[in-house]
């Protein structure tokens, strides 16, 4: 009876190892993930300035000196851009950075970032495959490019941005993993940009794509998931999870050997049938053991999980976990009509001129202020105040009228007054807010997207009527 019931445990707890191993590695990629889409954002949104700075009306108007400095003078806060360019609809290179020549020596109209937009149309962001590049020294990059349209919606050129591929080794080197742990990027077809540990060779080769794997890299495939495979013939099974960056062809693959995973199991397990066979009071003791590891374990990957779901500057909620609790509230929302909640919707008024003056390391500490602020003026737990995007935040109050959310909008606003962080580029001195507040209207709200919707129209007219204000 002790053996079956401790061959039960020991199933019980090998399984238990194995979802969390999985979980663990999710968490990892989910961490990976979230790192490159925020910067593939940061990216694309200069991109799209390039655009707009080049079809600006009064560009060929400008002498040659001065419309390079009005294209390429805006400089993107991102250590691995390499170099800007504007390639025209016939292929001709208008303007670029001074290394682009040396990088991309051209011509441009037969490269793939060129006829992906021109031949076939694509008019969302385009990450090109890795090119190797030499420098100082041989490095990799990769060409990030949009569309060009004329005012007719005509095809009209190429921006480009020339990413170093060290982005991708800074960042997986930097994850926590075993010493035989394996973080890889690929595209959704096989194509290899990234792998840690870092082998030159394997970036731009091309993976087969087997029978098993065709799910993984399909278009329409699993946002994320995980399996189990062997190391060629009989090598070692490994343990893979994968996990695809919205808005782009790559897959974060984390890679970690089953022999490590369970070796502590197995460790276990040997210690348990030695002392099963002198004493079943020592299989006890060690079954507490396993119990005592596995509860280490789950607490490690919670803390992982809680970490993927917070704001690494404010820790306050994270975009995705703020998405999460406003879609919770309009569910009960749904479900109980007697349930009432409102939105504030925070902005920190002329950061980007306290960023020019003062420093991004300056506006951190700013942003971080002004969530404590926030946090300070929500008292109660089931208020839950998150970073929208930059200098955004959202707090939804759960269970609040109109009236008691002015009452928080008016002690967010004196709280971040009685700072009196200076602030010389705004005419109040200091550093204020403006925030805009609406409450659940179900005559008038048919989607938690109308809330925030109509939360950021008040916050519009916060701003319209002077700034350092709240508004309905």
């Amino acid at each position: 009876m002790s053996a079956t019931v401790s061959c039960a445990v020991l199933y019980q707890s090998y399984r238990q190892v194995e979802r969390s191993a999985i979980e663990h590695s999710t968490n990892i990629a989910r961490i990976a993930q979230r790192s490159i889409l925020r910067n593939v954002e940061l990216l694309t949104l200069g991109l799209d300035s390039l655009a707009w700075r080049y079809q600006h009306t009064q560009l060929h108007e400008m002498p040659l000196q001065q419309k390079m400095e009005f294209l390429l003078g805006e400089k993107i806060e991102a250590r691995y851009v390499a170099a800007l360019g504007i390639v025209d609809a016939q292929g001709k290179l208008v303007a670029g950075s001074t290394a682009l020549s040396q990088i991309l020596p051209g011509p441009y109209a037969q490269s793939d970032f060129f006829t992906a937009h021109h031949a076939q149309g694509n008019t969302s962001l385009y990450i090109s495959a890795p090119v190797t590049v030499r420098l100082e020294r041989r490095m990799q990059v990769v060409v990030l490019s949009k569309r060009l349209a004329q005012p007719d919606g005509s095809f009209a050129g190429v921006g480009l941005m020339v990413l170093y591929l060290d982005y991708f080794r800074d960042l997986f080197q930097g994850l926590t993993l075993e010493n035989d742990g394996v973080i890889s990027l690929y595209s959704a077809e096989g194509l290899a940009y990234m792998r840690i540990p870092y082998n030159e060779a394997f970036i731009g080769s091309r993976l087969n794509i087997s029978q098993d794997l065709e799910r993984v890299f399909a278009q329409s495939g699993p946002a994320q998931g995980s399996y189990f495979t062997r190391a060629q013939q009989d090598g070692p099974r490994w343990l893979y999870t994968f996990v695809r960056i919205p808005g782009t062809s790559w897959i974060v693959f984390i890679g970690r050997n089953e022999t490590h995973i369970f070796r502590e199991w197995y460790n276990m397990l040997y210690a348990v049938l030695f002392l099963m066979a002198s004493f079943c009071i020592a299989s006890v003791y060690l079954i507490g053991r396993v119990r005592t590891e596995l509860q280490r374990r789950i607490a490690l990957d919670q803390q992982l999980e809680e970490q993927a779901r917070t704001d690494k500057l404010t820790n306050l909620l994270n975009r995705r976990a703020l998405d999460e609790a406003l879609a919770r509230a309009w569910k009960r929302a749904e479900d109980n009509p007697d349930v009432i909640f409102s939105v504030l919707f925070v902005d920190v008024d002329f950061f980007k001129l306290y960023n020019d003056t003062y420093g991004h390391k300056a506006g951190d500490y700013a942003l971080m202020a002004v969530a404590r602020c926030i946090v300070g003026a929500v008292s109660r737990l089931a208020d839950q105040p998150g970073r929208y995007g930059g200098e955004e935040f959202v707090v939804l109050l759960n269970g609040t009228d109109t009236v008691g959310a002015v009452h928080v909008a008016k002690r967010i606003i004196g709280a971040i007054q009685g700072l009196k962080i200076p602030h010389e580029r705004s005419p109040f001195g200091i550093l204020t807010v403006s925030i805009g507040v609406t409450s659940l209207l179900r005559e008038h709200h048919n989607s938690m997207e109308e809330v925030v919707k109509d939360a950021d129209a008040a916050l519009y007219r916060a701003k319209q009527d002077g700034r350092n204000k709240f508004s309905l």
